[in-house]
């Protein structure tokens, strides 16, 4: 694979149209981050752009101009410096596992900026571990540093009212707990989970245009879905657009590429695509 321009590049932060979202996957890779600390493998040696993957989250750029990200895992503070992103509020939590959430310290610095609080949705089944992980920020222990200031919204499955926009979370089963898909209109973001549930796909089925979805590599897993299952929930699913995050290093993005159906794409940091806020139809 020769050697690119990375896409991103420092590009300006753009509002969408009304009634579009835009969607910055900003980080595509697994738990350990691509390239592998000590590996030597063909994608972790490779200084493409499309193996330079950092922990997955995603910024939905809403048509007021309103960012949402997904996740502040341990590459949070480089990911928003990389963009540019200097009002941020409202943060989803997908589940507490530390590639999803161990940047939160990192919100402290927008507090600086704005000297407004952060807005953290999390499930109500991740609520008690989250503040176990972060008792710092919670809890008066004596700490003479700046706390993130966090106004942490609890909610349930179901309808999930945020700036204006009407948002519906799924619990899905990712080994022993589960994590949260996100859905706004046409968009769809689910990572870390094994399977969807029959139920989800029948009401789902056409109705999707962009689904963002974690397929982590070819063979099997216990705990979460691989790039052929997930592709194949896609299908499906009968998305118009599919895109395949959360990929770790056993997956070279061109070889990839070459064998996925023609609406069906590896993600990369900084992909940018927009979706209607409509439900696909």
């Amino acid at each position: 694979m020769d050697d690119k321009k990375h896409p991103l590049a420092t590009r300006p932060l753009e509002t969408p149209a009304k009634g579009w979202v835009r969607v910055t996957i900003l980080g595509s890779g697994t738990s350990t981050g691509v390239p592998v600390i000590g590996c030597d493998c063909a994608v972790c040696t490779s200084s493409h752009p499309y193996h330079q993957r950092s922990r997955a989250s995603i910024m939905l750029t809403l048509d007021q101009g309103q960012h949402i990200v997904i996740d502040t895992g341990p590459d949070f503070r480089e990911q928003m410096l990389r963009h540019r992103v200097q009002d941020l509020t409202h943060v989803f939590y997908t589940h507490t596992h530390a590639d999803h959430c161990h940047g939160f310290d990192d919100i402290r610095a927008f507090y600086f900026r704005t000297q407004k609080p952060m807005h953290c949705y999390l499930s109500n089944l991740h609520v008690d571990e989250f503040k176990v992980r972060f008792n710092y920020a919670f809890n008066d222990l004596g700490y003479m540093g700046t706390k993130p200031q966090v106004i942490l919204n609890a909610f349930d499955e179901g309808p999930l009212a945020v700036l204006g926009h009407q948002f519906e979370t799924v619990y899905l089963p990712h080994g022993n707990t589960q994590s949260v898909a996100f859905r706004l209109g046409g968009f769809v973001y689910a990572t870390d989970f094994k399977a969807f549930p029959e139920s989800l796909i029948n009401r789902w089925t056409g109705t999707i245009h962009t689904l963002v979805a974690s397929g982590v590599r070819y063979r099997t897993l216990p705990t979460h879905s691989t790039l052929p299952e997930t592709v194949g929930l896609m299908e499906r699913l009968k998305v118009k657009r599919g895109i395949v995050s959360h990929i770790n290093h056993d997956v070279d993005h061109e070889g990839a590429s070459e064998n996925l159906p023609p609406n069906i794409h590896l993600a990369y940091d900084g992909m940018v695509v927009e979706v209607p806020l409509k439900e696909f139809s």
